[in-house]
This record gives structure tokens, sequence and C-alpha cells, in this order.
């Protein structure tokens, strides 16, 4: 029993040394400590910060022909719906507003159609094109939603005016219209007989028919506007084609009104005066058969005679693995380039092959070249079985040259290696190597756009975005294989002088160790 003890108390007593031993060890790496928890609580800060979870607002120009009708509604509409979008004009000019969307000086176009009025009164929906240029899946559900909402807003302007100057006077002006046609007849029938005074009384029922008539034409006048679009006269006054023609039927009917005013009694014949209720008549058929153009429209056209179509520029349909597939591509090669970089001179450093470069004639950057050179060929290989993955087994579309591909690549893989090397010779083990890395991975996927796109990002936080070779990788890397170009070649040229940089960077910083260390 007392053996067994015995044993059992140098047991606890051998475990607790290595507990005493690993927990002083870790303690004494206050460096790492701190950069574990800080590390990542740092870049969750930095994004929590940066994030603003607001609509963005979107640089919109409008496309519609010179004297439109509907220019100045269109305009104001446009001016007054918020901080959603940035209205910059209307052109008339169509492809230079598609060329200014490629290049990404707007975010949106809006195409207006011409011949707003004839499409309403085949009963069909006026479709107001929104064109963008967006692969974000995001994005495009966005501008989808944006348009809709703009569409919505705009017919509730146009049911609003309608309803407010016109629906209580469509309900009456019919009968007023058929109670003048009555009125004439009457007044045919009297002045037939020669029955002046009868004429007179029918005459006096006319005036005050007519004089509703105007009135109620007026009111649904407001209608024929918002169908027809709104035109100004030299007074500023809103004037419409098609309503013009509404005015002048009623002008007419007025002034041949007034000229049958006074019938004399007595007369021979009422030649005459039969041949202007004629036109009286004539004018109130014009009349109605002008406004019933407008009763014929079907109700849903009235209530929503606008509908919206989101086009994109892409030539294909961009399914969010397609849109994904090249940013995580770009993700796992900048990794793993960096954290192979990362380890090397550590490595070289702890293993003490350092001092067997001492005694050879290997210089600095023989020594560098021999290792971006091995590392790019790994990393080649290893990028030719991602890419070969994710084109032929996901179908990602790649309508970029494999030329282009491939120099995109080699460039990402010569900058990651560059901060990889540079992380290498800040880091003192092997562990805070790897751990340098994963906090570059981190921060790459929040901040290269990776999820969320940069424009939502406030703009000192999105500095920290462009110190990242994955965001101008990821950028290229899309546009090259969903669009077929590389977007931006500043943006390659940028990421390309990083890692010339990166790498006359580590040079210096190589050879002044191995310097001090042979010296």
């Amino acid at each position: 029993m007392r053996k067994l003890l015995t044993e059992a108390y140098r047991f606890i007593i051998r475990t607790s040394a290595f507990i005493g031993k690993e927990t002083i060890e870790v303690l004494r790496q206050t460096p790492l400590i701190l950069t574990l928890v800080l590390g990542p609580f740092l870049i969750m800060l930095l994004f929590g910060i940066g994030y603003r979870n607001e609509a963005r607002p979107l640089r919109t120009m409008i496309v519609m022909q010179d004297g439109d009708p509907y220019q100045q509604q269109v305009e104001s509409m446009a001016t007054s719906l918020g901080q959603g979008v940035i209205y910059q004009g209307t052109t008339s000019d169509r492809e230079s507003a598609m060329q200014a969307l490629r290049q990404g000086s707007l975010d949106m176009v809006v195409v207006i159609p011409p011949d707003i009025p004839k499409t309403l009164r085949g009963n069909q929906q006026v479709a107001v094109q929104f064109y963008h240029n967006e692969m974000d899946p995001s994005q495009v559900s966005y501008i989808g939603y944006f348009g809709s909402t703009y569409i919505d807003e705009i017919n509730r302007r146009i049911v609003r005016t309608y309803a407010e100057q016109g629906q209580e006077n469509a309900s009456t002006l019919e009968q007023r219209l058929e109670n003048a046609h009555q009125r004439v007849d009457a007044m045919r029938q009297a002045l037939e007989a020669g029955n002046a005074a009868a004429a007179q009384d029918e005459q006096v029922q006319l005036d005050g028919e007519i004089d509703a008539i105007s009135l109620l034409v007026g009111g649904s006048l407001g209608l024929m506007s918002s169908l027809d679009g709104q035109m100004v006269d030299g007074e500023g006054a809103p004037v419409s084609t098609e309503n013009q023609a509404t005015r002048d039927y009623l002008t007419q009917l007025q002034e041949h009104n007034q000229e049958v005013s006074s019938i004399q009694a007595g007369k021979a014949s009422y030649q005459s005066e039969l041949e202007k209720l004629d036109q009286l008549d004539s004018d109130l058929s014009n009349l109605e058969a002008q406004l019933e153009d407008f009763q014929d429209v079907e109700p849903g056209v009235l209530v929503a005679p606008l509908r919206s179509e989101t086009v994109n520029l892409q030539a294909i349909n961009i399914r969010p693995v397609d849109f994904y597939a090249p940013a995580a591509v770009v993700l796992l090669l900048q990794h793993l380039a960096i954290t192979f970089s990362a380890l090397a001179i550590v490595r070289e450093e702890r293993s003490g092959s350092m001092e067997l470069f001492r005694i050879s004639p290997l210089s600095s950057l023989e020594a560098l070249l021999g290792k971006y050179l091995s590392y790019l060929l790994v990393g080649a290989a290893l990028a030719a079985v991602i890419t070969a993955t994710i084109v032929l087994a996901i179908k990602v579309p790649m309508l970029g040259t494999w030329v282009n591909y491939a120099l995109l690549v080699l460039t990402l893989l010569f900058t990651a290696l560059g901060t990889g090397f540079l992380l290498s010779l800040f880091a003192r083990t092997e562990l805070q190597a790897v751990q340098y890395a994963m906090f570059i991975l981190l921060g790459s996927v929040f901040f290269s756009g990776f999820f969320l796109d940069l424009r939502y990002l406030w703009e000192p936080v999105r500095a920290i975005s462009w110190m990242l070779p994955a965001t101008y990788a990821i950028r290229l890397m899309q546009s090259l294989m969903l669009r077929g170009d590389l977007v931006d070649i500043r943006l390659y040229a940028t990421l390309l002088g990083i890692g010339v940089l990166l790498f006359i960077l580590v040079w210096f910083m190589l050879r002044r160790r191995m310097q001090s260390e042979w010296s």
C-alpha cells in the first residue's frame, strides 16, 4: 500500500512539474499572448467601426429622348427620392451613359422608353429599365429592389395625382355628356317644328350642361396629364399633346354653343341654327370619344402604368458560387503562399541552416531568389489544381484568357510571398509566423471585399483593405473570369508594384541580418 501511495505521489509531482513548466513558458511569451488575444479583437473592432449598415447611394443617370413630355416629372422625382439616389443628370445619349456605367463612374442607368401614352393605350405597362454592372449577387438584388421601389413610388404619385383630380369627376362626366346630347336633340326638334320658345328653354339647359362638362373635363385632365406626361407652354403652364386636343374640342364646343345662344322667334327658316346644332353634336361626340380613350385603359395599367426591369450588362447569369469562387481561390492561394514563406526564414534560423550558409559563397539575393522560385513553382501547381476544380467540377465560367489568368496568379503569389517573407523576418518562432499568417487571412476575409462590398466600409477603415494583396487580386480575378477583362490595369500594376517593393524590402532586411550574423 505504501509503495502504491509513493508511486501516486511521484506521478502527481512529475505531472505538476510539467504543468508549472508549460505555464511559465507561456507566460514568458507576453508578446505572443498579446498578439493572440488582441489581434483578432482588433480586427473585429476595426470591422465594427468601419462597417456602415446603410443603403448605398447609387450614382444614377437617366436616359430619355430630348423633348420627352415626361422629362420634367422624371427629373423632379429623381431629385426628391432622398439619399438613395445621387442624380447625375438626364441625357439622350444612351451609349455614352452605358460607357460611363462600364467604366465605373455610374452605378445605374435608368432608361425611360419613348411613346409612353401609346404603350398605355395598348393595355401594356411601360418597362423602365435599370441597367447596372454589378457582379456581387447581393448588389444585384439591391439594385433590383431599388428599381421596384422607385417604380412603386412613381406609380403611387401618378395614382394620387389622377385620383385627386379626376376620380370624382369621371363618375358624372359621362352622364353630363349624355344630357348635353339630349338637350341638342330637343333643340333640333323644337327648331324643326318652328317653336323658338321651346328651343330657347332647351338652350338655357344646354348652357348649364356645357358649363358642368367644362368643369368636369378640367378635373379629368389631371388623369390625362398623369398618363401623357407634361409639357410646358410659354407661360410655364403644363400642357400635354393629348390634353391639348381635348382642350381644343372643349373650346369648339363652347364657341358653337355661344353661336346658338340667341334664337330669334318668328323666323321662316332655322337652317343655320340647325347646322350649328349639328356641329355641337359633333363636338360632344368628339369630346366623348377623346375621353373614352382613357376609360378603355385597363384598371391594372392605370394603377401601375410603369414597371421596372433590372438589366445587367454582364453577358452571363452570374450565380453566387460563380461570384465567390474566384475570391476563394485568391484567399486560398494568398494564405498558402504567406504561410509557406512566413515559416521559411524562421525555420532556417532555428534549424541552424543559417550557420551553414555563412561558410558558403551564397549571397542574400541568391538565397531569396531561390526561395521565391521554389515557392512560386509550388504555388503555381496548387493554383492549377484549384483552378481545374472550380472550372471543370463547379462549372465556374472562365471568360478571360488563360495567359492573363496565369500572369495574375503569378503576380498574386509573388506579392503574397513577399508578405510572408516579411513576416518571417519579424517572427521569432514558427508559432508566431503561423499566427501572423492567420491574422493576414482573417483581415483579408473581413476587409478585402470577400463577403462584404468595400463601399459599405467607412473610408478611413477602407484604407486597410488596400494594404492587402487579396483586395486587388479578388477584383482582378472576378473581372477576368466573369467579364473577360482585368477591369482596371491600374489594379494589376498596383498589385505588382506592392510585390516588387516587398521583394526589395525583404532583400534589404535579409542581407542586413545575414551580414550581422556572419560578422
